[in-house]
């Protein structure tokens, strides 16, 4: 896990402004050993790592944007987020005449996800020379506490310099009290999960919002609230809907008590490979393929109610809805015989997760959540091992090759490549880009 630090050196400058004169500096932006800051100074020919800027503004928006920068994920795979979505979550946007470094902050609701690309931008008398081959990870605890100090130190400054009445300063109140109140965190949270600012939320929406909330439990709605969101592809009355669709009754036969991932494990695909790991040995098959209906029983499931069942007409999430007596009612949405083992694996692996409790519904979808790249990380490593695919391919990494392993492990030829690649053995950037979207435009 990453580490983020801001570094202020005071000045003054000669702006009209006596806000941003008073909060002149030099700033730098490290994490971990990464200077985000770090440019070449067009004008003087120079390479430095702080930056002359006004602080002010970068507080300024780190305040606005603070809820969602904290709790708004990413939009679905292949979706390019709205202009607001991006005004939001990069620095740039912090503008008021200054050139910022190209970084992206998007949360995945238990980490802070970081991009950063280098820039050059012709006319600019700076041009940022540090980017991220892969984005790293910040803890929302680490975020929080780095972002709020270093708002204070801006207010801290503009209180010295007798500029202590401040829009700033009003907005910053507004979210420490708000932080304070469990109900209103609450509403913030679910608001900037569905992609609004504070209070912009219609209120019937938020009503309608909480009452769901109570229906599916905490961790379920903060999967789903982006989906119905503003960046999403449903409704909020096709998710209401799912409360009376009838499912495929399973009781699964594993629990939170199975398995007992290491805590030390921060990263959520970690721990999903662990969870597969331990479960794998658990069922004494280190390394041989997973048969369907083993699967299926794992989960209390046959192979005529799956095969049988009608499917939804939705194909953003699929549920698993509580039953009073125990089990769920499954609602899957994939189809082909391998697309459909890897979800029934993702649902198992939210049957081990120890953050539900009993009443949270289980919720796959695409979103690059927390939870959603643990359920994926798990499903790829107990239907294909690493070490099984490794020896199985036995060093030929041609495409007949990944076809035979694709029907040998009942997965598709995408899971084949990302795993080989996740793990050292094909180059990551055959397989996807680094960086969520182009932040050159």
């Amino acid at each position: 896990m990453a580490d983020l630090r801001f570094s202020i050196d005071w000045l003054s400058s000669g702006s009209v402004d006596p806000v941003l004169r008073d909060t002149s500096a030099q700033l730098s932006i490290h994490l971990d050993e990464i200077c985000l800051t770090r440019h070449e100074d067009v004008w003087s020919k120079t390479v430095r790592d702080a930056v002359l800027v006004s602080a002010y503004p970068l507080a300024l928006w780190f305040a606005s944007s603070w809820w969602r920068l904290n709790w708004e994920p990413l939009p679905q795979k292949g979706a390019k987020p709205p202009l607001d979505w991006r005004m939001v979550h990069e620095m740039g946007a912090a503008n008021h005449g200054f050139v910022w470094p190209r970084v992206l902050f998007a949360s995945d609701g238990e980490m802070i996800n970081i991009w950063a690309e280098s820039i050059a931008t012709q006319g600019q008398s700076v041009g940022y020379l540090n980017g991220l081959n892969i984005p790293r990870s910040v803890s929302v605890d680490t975020f929080q506490s780095q972002v709020s100090g270093f708002i204070e130190d801006v207010l801290h400054r503009l209180d010295a310099v007798g500029c202590g009445q401040t829009d700033l300063a009003s907005l910053w109140s507004f979210v420490q009290e708000d932080r304070l109140s469990p109900d209103a965190s609450n509403r913030r949270r679910l608001e900037a999960q569905m992609g609004f600012d504070p209070e912009e939320c219609p209120a019937e929406v938020m009503d309608d919002v909480l009452r769901i909330q109570e229906i599916m439990g905490v961790n379920a709605l903060s999967e789903l609230a982006p989906i119905f969101g503003r960046c999403g592809g449903m409704t909020l009355v096709e998710i209401d809907a799912l409360v009376k669709v009838k499912g495929i009754r399973g009781h699964p036969q594993v629990s939170q008590k199975t398995i007992n991932v290491n805590s030390s494990l921060t990263a959520p695909w970690q721990q999903g490979v662990d969870a597969a790991r331990q479960l794998r040995a658990e069922l004494g098959n280190i390394n041989e393929p997973i048969d369907e209906n083993k699967l299926l029983d794992l989960l209390g499931l046959t192979k005529r109610e799956v095969d049988s069942w009608g499917g939804q007409k939705n194909k953003s999430i699929a549920i698993a809805r509580p039953r009073s007596g125990g089990g769920f009612d499954f609602i899957p949405r994939k189809l082909h015989r391998f697309a459909r083992r890897f979800e029934f694996a993702r649902f198992l692996e939210e049957c081990l997760n120890t953050f539900l409790s009993p009443q949270d519904w289980l919720i796959t979808s695409d979103l690059a959540t927390a939870k959603q790249k643990r359920q994926r990380a798990f499903a790829a490593e107990f239907l294909c091992p690493i070490q099984s695919l490794v020896s199985f391919l036995d060093g030929d990494y041609s495409e007949y090759s990944f076809e035979n392993a694709s029907e040998y492990f009942g997965v598709s030829g995408k899971t084949i490549e990302s795993l080989l690649a996740n793990n050292g053995y094909l180059e990551l950037q055959t397989i996807e880009p680094q960086m969520p979207y182009r932040l050159t435009t």
